[in-house]
């Protein structure tokens, strides 16, 4: 190897270890490892390499280890703000203020909501305008404003700071907000008091925004509205006109991708543009003898892509897209076009650089992810793709027999490279993608996206022609969605999975890499068996755990404002106690909070579901749990709501087929591996008790350890307990309805004496739970109180003699 060679070649790997050490940086920060470890390990890591490969290679991991802690710092300023004095961020929250500021961004236009992306610029003290800075997400329940990019507007707002459940597995809120520098969020439930009192921002945005909203109506004002709601999507990036219940489809059929603008979208308009110029400029002969035609189509390909994102909205994820096709564009006008793993490691470092924590971002780890998988398994596929007979046959069988086992092994690769990454996400793996993407990417992502934009396009030409066009991409997207939905209805079109925790993907990848390297290298073959072995024994652990545990978890999910609780019985059944929910009806908090924590724990079936009373915040979540967990059983006091939410979770168990169960006091519960359940309340018959004191009511014992669930009973709920001579006596309390202090009376205090009691409710409230008067009737009797708005989610394990505690989420404070 020559020395330009092997520069060149250490020039490649510094590079990528570059972006990895960066990239591994932040995610140092985004899983909470201490910084001390860091400021640890560089110096060590630096003096191994010295004393092992001498002053040049500890110079290369001294590289390394800039661009790691430089990741790690990068993050930590996004995570943890020095915010200015003048910040929003910095004032006591909540508070309630008068914002004025202007949207920097074109309002998010959801079906039951909309987003405002609002940067401030002063706000009112006792009646005082002040300069203020800092950004603010402002949710607008019931909209009828038309709101714009640029406008400047007025609010009287309730300004919060944002806040996760603390719940294992849901979505990290907090950290999302944070990469896009808002640390600070308010709700209004209509926007008759903002006033608009002006407007601002860049002239070429007010542009595209108004190109944008021209193409969404001509769409909307010439096809169907599914077809419209499509093309909006796969066009101008707004997908609010979606239905659930196709995204849900899409999701199903392994195609949701292409729903969102993302690198899939990108990369054919840098294709077809970088096509129609070389075809274009081709025709010209003093352009082919003087010119690099490569070189010159991918720079003219540029403006189109950029064009497109605009159009698209410029969103985040989008201008990600637009790094990874520019640095390839870019590779192109360097001759270096074939160097793809380089040009990835450099996207990926400029991305991490420019918008610290996308390493995080969904979006982020499928690109690359799959453009990595492609690639990978394409090389490892060449030397047979080379020897496959039927391509020498004829000519147009065999390019038909080319293009059918490209893309398929393209979308056999990219969906095997990125399903641990979809099981940790979305707790799916859909088998139908292997087929679906085959049809459905030339259609929408091609056919669709290239027709729509040059509708688009001719639509400031000749709207006539224009109109056709749309018309023929209508069509395209009729068909795909009908295909879609036909695909996703089939029962084995997907299934759901447990969630993989990051040391199983690092195991997963681990052995992908072996497989990519081969068995050529005695160490690789080696390496891939530790790995399988290491496979094998996280599942026993985790089959053990599962299956054959002796001890019982109870777990207190933070929900918000409601109840949901998580019985891990001794052995493997499962029983969920209520389900949460909240008034909005596009937050499902079965989907966001209670089926990510049991996936988590490796729980893919819940036996039994209990129902204490038929309120939102109790049943809004047990709807999705009985659609995919399969349990047996559901609990219930058999009162019922009138309400389209409750008629949801009655069409659940209707189609789940399970045995419901109307249990009163005194019914019959068999025991579940040596735990006694009983139902104290309410009694059989009863007709003068509220929804709220006709709760259900469970006690649970496990050994000498005693466990009340009671619903939200009140003083009358609790009287009647109390009279009816049963045993309350309980080690640990679910804090009757939520610490109201129409609940929790002295007496049945006395009576349950608890060393434990948790209170499930939502942070800053609307009732002001729990009442300080209850807080100090617990504490008067020396229980200790817990609370899932500042602890977080609380997991109490018994071994029948006694019982320890976890506070996975507790606040520091």
């Amino acid at each position: 190897m020559t020395l330009r060679h092997a520069a060149q070649d250490l020039s490649r790997r510094l590079l990528i270890g570059l972006s990895l050490a960066c990239l591994l940086g932040q995610a140092w920060v985004g899983w909470g490892w201490p910084g001390w470890w860091l400021v640890g390990l560089a110096p060590c890591l630096v003096g191994v390499a010295w004393v092992w490969a001498g002053p040049r290679s500890s110079g290369l991991v001294g590289c390394l280890v800039l661009s790691l802690a430089a990741g790690h710092l990068s993050l930590l300023r996004v995570l943890e703000p020095s915010l200015p004095a003048e910040h929003v961020g910095r004032l006591s929250l909540p508070q309630k203020t008068v914002l004025e500021g202007w949207l920097y961004r074109e309002p998010e236009r959801l079906p039951h909501r909309t987003r405002l992306y609002l940067a401030v610029m002063q706000h009112d003290v006792q009646g005082e305008a002040r300069p203020a800075v800092g950004r603010v997400l402002v949710s607008v329940r019931f909209p009828s404003g038309t709101w714009q990019y640029g406008d400047v507007v007025r609010l009287p707002v309730r300004l919060r700071a944002p806040r996760n459940f603390r719940t294992p597995g849901s979505f990290d809120h907090e950290g999302y907000l944070a990469r896009r520098s808002i640390y600070v969020t308010a709700f209004v439930w209509n926007d008759d008091e903002i006033e608009k009192i002006g407007t601002r921002g860049s002239s070429i945005r007010h542009w595209l925004e108004q190109i944008r909203r021209r193409i969404g109506t001509f769409f909307d004002t010439h096809l169907d509205r599914h077809n419209a709601a499509i093309l909006r999507a796969l066009i101008i990036g707004d997908r609010s006109g979606i239905d659930r219940s196709l995204q849900d489809a899409f999701a199903r059929a392994g195609v949701a991708h292409v729903l969102a603008i993302s690198g899939l979208h990108i990369g054919i308009v840098a294709a077809a543009a970088y096509s129609a110029w070389w075809w274009l400029l081709g025709r010209s002969q003093r352009l082919l003898l003087n010119c690099t035609m490569p070189r010159l189509a991918a720079l003219l390909a540029i403006p189109p892509v950029l064009l497109y994102a605009g159009l698209a909205g410029g969103r985040v994820a989008t201008w990600r897209a637009v790094v990874m096709v520019l640095v390839y564009l870019g590779s192109i006008l360097i001759g270096r076009q074939h160097e793809v793993y380089r040009s990835l490691a450099l996207a990926a470092l400029l991305i991490s650089v420019i918008w610290p924590g996308a390493v995080f971002e969904v979006s982020f780890q499928l690109s690359f992810v799959a453009v990595l998988a492609i690639f990978a398994g394409l090389s490892r596929l060449s030397g047979w793709w080379e020897k496959f007979s039927p391509l020498q046959l004829q000519p147009w069988p065999g390019r038909v027999w080319r293009w059918g086992l490209l893309s398929g092994a393209v979308s056999g690769c990219a969906i095997l490279g990125t399903a641990p990454i979809t099981a940790a996400h979305f707790n799916q793996i859909a088998v139908a993608g292997f087929v679906t993407n085959l049809v459905i990417i030339p259609l929408l992502g091609s056919v669709a996206v290239i027709s729509g934009l040059v509708a688009a396009g001719l639509l400031f030409v000749h709207e006539g022609l224009a109109r056709l066009l749309a018309l023929a991409a209508g069509c395209v997207v009729q068909v795909s969605a009908w295909s879609v939905e036909m695909i996703g209805a089939w029962p084995y079109a997907a299934f759901d999975v447990v969630t993989p925790n990051l040391f199983e993907l690092a195991v997963i990848y681990g052995m992908g890499a072996c497989l990519f390297l081969g068995f050529r290298l005695p160490s690789v073959r080696y390496v891939l068996l530790v790995l399988c072995a290491v496979l094998l024994a996280d599942s026993a652990y985790w089959t053990w755990q599962r299956f054959f545990r002796q001890d019982m978890r109870v777990t207190f999910l933070d929900v918000g404002q409601g109840d949901a609780a998580v019985i891990e019985f001794p052995g493997s059944q499962v029983m969920v106690v209520d389900g949460g929910g909240f008034a909005s009806p596009t937050f499902d908090s079965g989907e966001a909070i209670i089926a990510p924590f049991l996936w988590g724990r490796k729980i893919g079936r819940v036996d039994t579901v209990v129902m204490s009373h038929p309120q939102l915040d109790h049943y809004g979540g047990l709807a999705y749990v009985v659609a995919h967990f399969g349990p047996s059983e559901f609990w219930s006091s058999g009162e019922e709501a009138d309400s389209k939410r409750f008629g949801r979770l009655q069409h659940a168990l209707g189609q789940a087929g399970l045995v419901k169960r109307a249990m009163c006091r005194g019914s019959v519960v068999e025991s579940v591996s040596e735990v006694r359940i009983e139902i104290l309340h309410p009694p059989c018959g009863a007709r003068s008790l509220d929804t709220n004191n006709a709760s259900l009511v469970l006690r649970l014992s496990h050994g000498s350890v005693d466990f009340l669930l009671p619903g939200d009973i009140e003083t009358a709920g609790e009287r009647s307990l109390l009279v009816s001579g049963q045993a309350l006596q309980s080690e640990i309390l679910k804090v009757p309805h939520h610490g109201s202090r129409s609940s929790s009376s002295a007496a049945f205090v006395r009576a349950v004496s608890p060393q434990l009691a948790i209170a499930s409710l939502g942070s800053f409230n609307r009732f002001d739970f729990p009442s300080p008067e209850i807080v100090q009737r617990y504490l008067g009797h020396e229980v200790e109180l817990l609370r899932t708005d500042r602890d977080g989610t609380v997991r109490v394990i018994s071994d029948g003699t006694g019982h320890t505690l976890a506070l996975p989420f507790a606040d520091s404070d």
